[in-house]
């Protein structure tokens, strides 16, 4: 009789235990799916690595020598690209008009077209 009040305790007690860790996993979930804050911060660089592996393609940048070719032939700048990330969703519309950003998306450019 002792050993069964005593089990019948020790069932009591683990099982409230185990309840509040439970419930701390489910707050510790983590949202793996990316925001849009998430994809307005793409970095100058990044931008133009996205640009010359052909991401905007579809909005009529080439990719890879014909980027090259399509740079140093002035077709393309730093404003058609910040543009086209803007039209897929890369980047907020506040960048077009943010110097400091597109002087450096200029200056990853040139070290495309002199390399």
């Amino acid at each position: 009789m002792k050993n069964l009040i005593l089990g019948g305790i020790s069932v009591v007690l683990l099982s409230n235990v185990a309840t509040p860790a439970i419930a701390s996993e489910e707050v510790a979930k983590v949202n793996l799916q990316p925001s849009y804050e998430s994809f307005a911060q793409v970095t100058p660089v990044n931008l133009v690595q996205l640009a010359y592996r052909g991401y905007f393609s579809d909005l009529g940048i080439p990719s890879h020598g014909a980027f090259k070719q399509a740079l140093i032939s002035q077709k393309i700048d730093a404003e058609i690209i910040v543009r086209s990330a803007i039209t897929k969703g890369r980047l907020s519309s506040d960048y077009i008009s943010n110097q400091a950003y597109l002087d450096t998306v200029n200056m990853q450019l040139q070290s495309i077209t002199y390399n």
